[in-house]
């Protein structure tokens, strides 16, 4: 039999989709006895049967309620480019380690990757995030934060601008000594970086690395390290209160045991010398907790006095601590140590202030301690009543001028910093990347930079900076996604 006998012999065979679907149609709807669309169609009633069963089990599924477990919501296709985005991804989103990454497609996508292959995925961004990197203009860059964290006892040099967040420094070194130090800051100068001030903590390395390679510069000691060594210093001297009142209870309770025994005038005298050590150590944790409380919230705290006030009360607490030096030097001499060294440097931020708050003097033709006096207002919360009850003075005193000088006091001060409390927040969000990986050199770090510096926040008290990347907040504009800008295209679902 040739080839065109057998074709037509076979008509069920050849009968295209849509014929069949007709056919369904004409089915169910029971126009036709079965027989009869049998012998139209030359098939058999078997065949119009299977049609007809077909076209009922689809409209069942379709109308049938489906689980949304069991919903497919869009179809993805799987490709080895989309596979390499996958595992970027995993790398930076979840944190994930390379073998983690390969048990994952395994389970998950049946599909085996070695930790070669994963390894040269990673290797190839790396490559292009660093040459994005160099790139980077750093001239918007005018309040730096450095300082340095430590992986297996190896420094990491960092460094972020405090208004964007923006990482520009980023590095594993050997030692943190001030030749290492010097060579990024001069390798950063070339790259644009010419900050207004510097902010760190007294490590000699990072201020003489600064002072040299921008000896215009001012370097301003972070505050928040001495008010955490002042805190530390009160928490101990508290702690030292609470064990000398439990030693006095312990010891009283022992007399009142002991009466008319041979121990009592044993106990007698240890209770005579408890109630002396408490009497000592409650003097120096009371005067410690006044001196502190000035040292945080009327010397270094951003609204309050002016510059020569805030001088003269910083030596007279100064000068208190070295009187309780003498009788307890145990932790108040090193803090008396450190105020005294870094005095000029933890209170540069109120000459920042005095030099903003002329400007505003000038602009509105009023005297400079006024605004001072408005920017002692701000200590107070503005729904309270002692916010209302002392602000009374300065309206009457501003009259129509009030609100506007009192806006610009307060941008003045949101454009000062004192603390380098962006450089602790970029380790803290360091410390996860660092957590699962030995090995954090040979271009990792680069990449996590590029990572962080082109990702959005997800959230943030500051309004500017919300759905934004620390890199479109620096340089004023948007960016490509961070995995275009690697060379991938991503996948979005067709509507």
């Amino acid at each position: 039999m040739n080839i065109a006998a057998q074709i037509k012999s076979y008509p069920a065979k050849q009968m295209d989709p849509s014929k069949k679907k007709a056919l369904a149609f004409s089915a169910l709807e029971k126009s036709k006895p079965l027989t009869e669309l049998a012998q139209e169609n030359n098939v058999s009633r078997k065949f119009i049967y299977k049609q007809k069963g077909q076209a009922v089990t689809a409209i069942n599924d379709s109308f049938s309620p489906v689980g949304e477990k069991e919903k497919v919501l869009f179809y993805l296709p799987v490709t080895l480019v989309w596979l390499r985005q996958l595992i970027i991804c995993l790398v930076f989103h979840c944190r994930a380690n390379h073998r983690g990454i390969q048990k994952l497609l395994l389970d998950s996508f049946d599909h085996s990757i070695s930790l070669g292959s994963i390894h040269n995925i990673i290797d190839d961004a790396k490559i292009k995030a660093k040459s994005i990197n160099a790139k980077q203009d750093l001239k918007n860059i005018k309040l730096a934060a450095q300082d340095e964290m430590f992986h297996y006892n190896k420094p990491v040099l960092t460094g972020i601008d405090i208004r964007s967040l923006y990482c520009y420094l980023l590095s594993p070194e050997q030692d943190r000594d001030f030749d290492t130090w010097g060579t990024h800051l001069l390798d950063l100068e070339e790259q644009g970086l010419d900050p207004e001030r510097f902010f760190g903590d007294a490590a000699c390395s990072i201020k003489a690395a600064s002072n040299y390679v921008y000896p215009k510069v001012p370097y301003d000691i972070d505050n928040f390290h001495i008010i955490k060594d002042l805190m530390d210093m009160r928490r101990y001297f508290r702690n030292c209160l609470k064990t000398a009142i439990t030693n006095r209870i312990t010891l009283q309770e022992k007399v009142d045991k002991a009466i008319l025994t041979k121990k009592m005038t044993n106990y007698n005298n240890q209770l005579e010398v408890a109630n002396m050590k408490e009497e000592e150590v409650k003097y120096l944790s009371q005067s410690i907790d006044v001196l502190v409380s000035w040292m945080q919230h009327d010397i270094l705290n951003m609204p309050g006095l002016e510059p020569e006030s805030r001088y003269e009360l910083f030596d007279f607490v100064l000068y208190e601590l070295d009187q309780l030096a003498k009788c307890h030097p145990h932790r108040i001499q090193s803090v008396c140590t450190t105020l005294k060294n870094q005095k000029q440097f933890l209170l540069a931020f109120t000459e920042v202030l005095n030099n903003k708050f002329e400007i505003i003097a000038d602009e509105f033709v009023y005297p400079l301690e006024k605004i001072w006096e408005m920017c002692a207002l701000q200590r107070c919360q503005h729904s309270s009543n002692t916010y209302a009850i002392r602000s009374l003075p300065l309206q009457d005193y501003f009259d129509t001028d009030f609100d506007e000088v009192e806006d610009a006091v307060l941008k003045a001060l949101d454009t000062t910093e004192r603390t380098s409390s962006m450089v602790e927040n970029l380790h803290s969000r360091l410390k996860p990347y660092f957590y699962l990986r030995r090995e954090i050199g040979f271009g990792y770090l680069g990449l996590l930079q590029f990572y962080l510096n082109h990702t959005p926040f997800q959230r943030s008290e500051r309004s500017e900076r919300q759905g934004k990347t620390p890199t479109e907040i620096l340089s004023g504009k948007a960016h490509p996604h961070w995995l275009e800008m690697l060379g991938y295209q991503r996948f979005k679902k067709t509507a």
